[in-house]
C-alpha cells in the first residue's frame, strides 16, 4: 500500500511532531497532586491532545483519500505568527535591550493588544466578514477580561499602562463588582 502525503497527512504530522516536542519540553514540569495540580498539568494535557489530533488526522488521511497539497499560502502563516508576537510585546511593558541602547515599549493592556493581534489575524483571511469580526472581537475581549482578570485574578492591565484610563476604570469597576456579585450568588 502506497501512502500519499496530502493535506491531512501533512497537518497530522505537523500536529503530532509539535505535540510530542511540547511533551518532551514539559516532561520535567511538576505535575502536583490531584487536589492541587502543578504547572506541568496543562502543558501535558494540551500537548497530548495536539498529538492525539495529529494521530487522528494521519489515520483519516490513510483510511480515506486525501487531497493533494497544491501549494502553501505563506501570508496567513506569517500574519498569524506576527499577531502572536505582537500580542506578547503589546500586552505588557517590554524592555528591548540592543546593547548600545534600550527601548521601552509601553504595554497597551489586554483589550488593545487583543484588538491589534486579532485584527492582524483577520487580515490573513480574504473572506473576513468585518461586521461579524467586530462582534466576535468584542465578545472575545469581554470573555478574556472576565476569565483572566476577574475570575482568575491575573495581574493583567485591561487598559494601557502608560495612561490611567478613566474610561477603563469607569467600565471595569462596576462590571467587576457585578461579576463578583454574580459569582457569589452562583457559589
Amino acid at each position: 500500500m502506497r501512502i500519499k502525503v496530502g493535506q491531512d497527512m501533512a497537518t497530522g504530522l505537523l500536529f503530532a511532531i509539535i505535540g510530542i516536542g511540547a511533551l518532551i519540553v514539559g516532561w520535567d514540569y511538576p505535575m502536583g497532586q490531584w487536589t492541587r495540580p502543578g504547572t506541568g498539568v496543562l502543558p501535558a494535557i494540551l500537548s497530548g491532545l495536539l498529538t492525539l489530533t495529529g494521530v487522528v488526522l494521519i489515520i483519516k488521511s490513510i483510511s480515506s483519500g486525501d487531497s493533494e497539497i497544491t501549494g502553501i499560502n505563506w501570508m496567513p502563516l506569517a500574519l498569524v505568527t506576527l499577531a502572536v508576537v505582537l500580542f506578547g510585546f503589546l500586552i505588557d511593558t517590554t524592555v528591548l535591550n540592543f546593547g548600545v541602547f534600550t527601548v521601552k515599549v509601553p504595554g497597551l493592556g489586554l483589550w488593545l493588544a487583543m484588538a491589534i493581534s486579532m485584527t492582524v489575524c483577520a487580515l490573513a483571511i480574504q473572506e473576513t466578514q468585518w461586521k461579524e469580526y467586530a462582534i466576535f472581537l468584542v465578545f472575545m475581549m469581554v470573555m478574556a477580561w472576565g476569565v483572566f482578570i476577574c475570575a482568575l485574578g491575573m495581574p493583567i492591565n485591561a487598559c494601557p499602562s502608560f495612561a490611567e484610563c478613566q474610561v477603563c476604570w469607569l467600565v471595569t469597576t462596576p462590571a467587576k463588582k457585578l461579576y463578583e456579585a454574580l459569582f457569589w450568588v452562583v457559589r
